[in-house]
Order: structure tokens, then sequence, then C-alpha cells
């Protein structure tokens, strides 16, 4: 039986959901997936926006925004291209899925692959020393 990946758990740092990750896929992730990454990135940019519109430069390139979004408005009042779309039926159901796993068994939320049971709460820390290459091929002096 080979052996299974070591494995870390956190918790989201925006939805507070447990999440296991092989050391493969962590790249020092705080998030449980895209839907919190961007949600999250989506918040803090929009008080990085209004930190901006409070200062009199964003207040100026807003206020010509407005004028030219109202006017692009006024112009398109007439025009009417699109097409109304088809009715899809509201009663379509998804087929249920069956989960069976065992009590033991621990996957990785983001490859799903099965990961050891012995889970990690930190990061893997890399030594300084695996990481430098010895150079002695070159001689010193003239």
């Amino acid at each position: 039986m080979p052996m299974k990946k070591s494995a870390r758990e956190f918790n989201c740092a925006r939805c507070h959901k447990q999440v296991i990750i092989c050391s493969p896929c962590d790249r020092g992730n705080i998030y449980c997936g895209r839907i919190c990454s961007r949600r999250s990135r989506a918040l803090n940019h929009r008080i990085a926006n209004q930190i901006y519109q409070k200062t009199q430069k964003g207040q100026q390139k807003h206020a010509l925004r407005q004028r030219r979004y109202r006017q692009r408005l006024r112009d398109k009042q007439n025009k009417v291209t699109d097409q109304g779309s088809n009715d899809l039926s509201q009663y379509d159901l998804l087929p249920r899925e069956e989960k069976s796993q065992e009590i033991e068994q621990f996957y990785c939320h983001f490859c799903r692959k099965a990961v050891s049971i012995f889970l990690r709460n930190g990061f893997l820390r890399h030594h300084q020393e695996d990481k430098k290459q010895v150079s002695s091929s070159w001689p010193l002096g003239p």
C-alpha cells in the first residue's frame, strides 16, 4: 500500500470552514476555494475603492465617470436591440449523489486525492541548507 501524502488542516479565513490540503496543492492557502478567495478579494477591492473615492482625485474621476455613464444612458434610451430569453423550467432537479466515505479517510479539498490521517496545523518549513548549492569546483585565486 503506497504512503499517503502529508496534509495540512486549517480554517478558511472567510467562511471558517475546516479545510484539508495536501502538500503538493498547498501554496500558503488561507481560503477554502475560489469562491471565498474571490469574494474576499472583491471586498478588499471595494474597500480600497471607497478609500480612493474619498480623495480629491478620486472624487473628480468618479464625477467624470458618472457624467459619461448618464450620457450613455440618455443616448441608449430609444434603442432596443436585445431579445428576451426563453423560460427555463424551474423544476429541473439534479440527481442526488450518494457519498460513501470511510470514517478514517481524509481527502484534499483541492485535488480530491486521499491523504494521511495525521494532519498538520502549520506550514512545512524548508531549511536553508536544503536550498544552498555547494559549488567547490571553482579554484580560488588567479
